[in-house]
């Protein structure tokens, strides 16, 4: 007898369907077709114009734009449609002419952009943000939407192997010759300078803390990392959170410098600084600022020497010349500052703010210099070397002199370097008769000196963007 079979065992069986009504092979077909590219590789289906962030206007227009990332800021927003995006990585995007808002949605692509990164997207129109939407920050009011897996038109490509780190290094408005408008030290931003419309710091990072990890009110767990900052006048704390902890892994202590514009901060005993959506951060620069800061880093990763000799500058006949130029302390920074290669050679009317030989005297460290990599200080004229055993000539340690000012800037302790003649002309009387002076006499010096107006002979000679002045002459 035949087996007794039902009517469905002639049908396949129908494939499990999502709530949609649409299975995952459908949904699948439909966001990558068959004849399509991988999801990586983009093939233009229009004409798109090449344009600088700087020139764009609102409108439908199809567009390829090219910068490098200052910001950016990861909201997920998860959703039980198969085809509506998962979350949205706001993205600023900066060229050498002007910055961009991206809205970079995505379904189940996971973009890994991190700061200073250098993309390309295809766009076919440009926003405007206003107070009634708040769609992009106030620093990059405009804007454009892009859903890359749910466009055909759009794209976001991300330079991995094709970037020399040449293009869009230069932020906008800066010119070597003039100060970025803005631009302030970091003692002079705690010590009120958040105040003022788009600050902007420029510091080199000084340590890489570990990820940490923190529960938020809503119970869900996020990551931030802190990175050490500093200049040439403080240190400082920057905080990064969430998908901006991947950029500190791209960063150097001592070598990668941070152009940071409208930081989120907080004073304490140093700034804590936070970026924000209106925060940019431009890594490593290409200003003359910067490259100083970064020679100024390395420099300190070495042990500066206790009295550095006298440079081999000539200045013979100077003194004699027709023409002698008087600067002041501004005068020869904007000069290091256009003319890093060449020399300066003139003179300086300042002020001195005192000199401490006293105490220098009574700690025996009245005269200094270096051998072997050891630092040997004495109140005498020669001393032996610790190490290799023979004589060394000491000469007048530089930091008896307190910093020197004028009516444009200031010179702070131990940063001249002075010839042996000009520490005769200053003090009046040689080093051999200064470690024999008696502690009286050293103090009635001290006090003769105080806010007594000197002109120094100086010359200037730079490397690596930065030098000391070397002092020649000393006259009233």
């Amino acid at each position: 007898m035949p087996s007794s079979s039902s009517i469905q065992s002639y049908f396949s069986p129908s494939p499990t369907k999502n709530s949609d009504g649409f299975t995952a092979e459908e949904v699948q077909s439909t966001l990558f077709p068959v004849n399509a590219s991988p999801p990586n590789a983009w093939t233009p289906t229009l004409d798109y114009d090449e344009a600088d962030l700087g020139s764009l206007e609102p409108g439908p227009r199809n567009l390829t734009l090219m910068g490098r990332v200052v910001n950016l800021y990861d909201t997920a927003r998860p959703s039980k449609s198969h085809k509506a995006a998962q979350g949205c990585l706001k993205i600023m995007l900066a060229d050498d002419t002007g910055v961009l808002t991206v809205r970079l949605w995505y379904a189940n692509t996971q973009y890994t952009v991190r700061l200073g990164q250098l993309v390309t997207l295809w766009t076919v129109h440009i926003s405007n943000s206003s107070d009634h939407n708040s769609l992009a920050p106030s620093s990059a009011s405009l804007f454009t939407s892009i859903f890359p897996e749910g466009e055909r038109n759009c794209h976001f490509m991300v330079h991995e192997h094709s970037d020399d780190g040449t293009q869009f290094k230069r932020p906008f408005n800066c010119r070597d010759s003039k100060t970025l408008p803005g631009l302030m030290t970091l003692k002079s931003f705690a010590d009120g300078g958040y105040d003022v419309e788009e600050p902007k710091l420029l510091v080199c990072v000084k340590s890489i803390g570990a990820r940490k990890r923190y529960i938020n009110r809503n119970d869900t767990t996020s990551e931030l990392i802190y990175i050490g900052i500093f200049d040439d006048t403080a240190d400082a704390s920057l905080t990064l959170y969430g998908g901006l902890c991947d950029s500190a892994s791209s960063f150097q202590p001592s070598k990668t410098v941070l152009l940071i514009s409208s930081p989120g901060w907080r004073i304490e005993k140093t700034a804590k600084l936070t970026l924000n959506g209106n925060s940019r951060v431009d890594i490593d620069p290409d200003m003359g600022d910067a490259r100083r800061l970064r020679a100024l880093a390395l420099r300190l990763t070495k042990k500066e020497h206790v009295n550095p000799p006298f440079p081999d500058v000539d200045v013979s006949g100077y003194e004699e010349a027709a023409v002698r130029a008087l600067y002041t302390l501004a005068d020869v920074d904007d000069f290091a500052r256009s003319n890093p290669q060449e020399k300066l050679i003139g003179y300086l009317s300042v002020i001195m703010t005192g000199l401490n030989v006293v105490t220098p005297f009574k700690r025996n460290m009245l005269m200094s210099n270096e051998c072997c990599g050891i630092p040997i200080f004495a109140n005498a004229v020669t001393a032996p070397c610790k190490q290799c055993g023979r004589p060394v000539a000491l000469r007048v340690n530089p930091r008896i002199l307190n910093s020197i000012i004028d009516e444009t800037g200031q010179i702070g302790s131990g940063k001249l370097i002075f010839s042996d003649a000009a520490w005769e002309q200053l003090l009046g009387r040689s080093a051999a008769q200064l470690v024999v002076t008696d502690v009286e006499k050293l103090r009635y010096l001290e006090q003769r000196l105080l806010f007594l107006r000197v002109t120094l002979g100086f010359a200037l000679s730079l490397d690596d963007g930065l030098g000391r002045l070397a002092v020649w002459s000393v006259g009233n």
